[in-house]
């Protein structure tokens, strides 16, 4: 996905969805790794006092490459036959990896936004 007015309305999207289940104070930035065939991985970092800004990395080949590229604890060894298909989510201590496999309009729509935050806030252990 290189369309960065298509990323940017799903990252507004999702934050909008998002925000309201976090404490006050707590923002979420984005890193955005765009590909040039399907997909791309964004990586939302949640902290007290984060801003809402969104950071464009370069352009990849493919989401594996982006993969062995970034730290990650969701796939190891060899990616290289692996093909990520909708949203794969990998949540960590601060931070949610979105890896977005295809470039489906369903999957960067407003409505592809609040099913992937649903699928989070489903998942988050209960308190």
């Amino acid at each position: 996905m290189q369309d960065n007015k298509t990323i940017q309305s799903y990252i507004n999207n999702f934050r909008r969805y998002f925000a309201p289940y976090l404490k006050p104070g707590i923002g979420i930035s984005s890193k955005i790794f765009p590909v040039k065939s399907e997909g791309a991985i964004l990586e939302f970092s949640l902290g007290s006092g984060a801003k809402n800004d969104d950071e464009y990395m370069p352009s990849e080949e493919t989401v594996n490459v982006i993969l062995k590229k970034i730290e990650q604890n969701l796939v190891g060894g060899n990616i290289d036959a692996i093909k990520f298909g909708g949203t794969n989510i990998s949540m960590e201590r601060d931070r949610i990896l979105l890896i977005k496999g295809e470039d489906a309009p369903s999957e960067w729509s407003d409505e592809g936004a609040r099913k992937d935050v649903k699928r989070i806030l489903t998942t988050l252990p209960k308190r």
